[in-house]
């Protein structure tokens, strides 16, 4: 009888931790899929670093590595890392990382940070697909 409680007991004991997994969300990256499109800034969150980062900024990526988006100079990127980095593409300058906070249905939320001498600043903004 102590054999056989021992026996469910362990049992109960092995469902409980595998039950028990990790509820954080995941690990969320860009990817090609995820980042192509005309995208519209739908909001933004406390004051943003830069001027053209406003609710209904539009956004494009295309699948050819170029995008456009409210600065002029910001117009090609690159996915590194689950990152999206843009450039200025006559020269090669980075600009901006978008990093992806956050996904419901067609709306994204991302992390904008500077690079360079605005490596500090960041704004957080929510963008959907139009």
């Amino acid at each position: 009888m102590k054999k056989l409680f021992l026996f469910f007991s362990l049992m109960v004991a092995t469902m409980a931790l595998v039950s028990c997994g990790n509820d954080d969300e995941p690990n969320l990256q860009f990817d090609k899929e995820t980042i192509v499109g005309a995208w519209e800034i739908t909001e933004v969150q406390g004051t943003p670093e830069w001027w053209w980062i406003a609710k209904g900024t539009a956004l494009t990526f295309n699948s050819n590595g170029t995008c456009s988006t409210g600065f002029s100079m910001e117009d090609s990127y690159k996915i590194e890392g689950g990152q999206v980095k843009t450039y200025y593409a006559e020269t090669q300058e980075p600009m901006y990382i978008y990093e992806l906070q956050g996904k419901k249905g067609n709306t994204l939320t991302v992390k904008m940070k500077g690079t360079l001498d605005e490596s500090n600043l960041s704004t957080v903004f929510k963008m959907t697909k139009k």
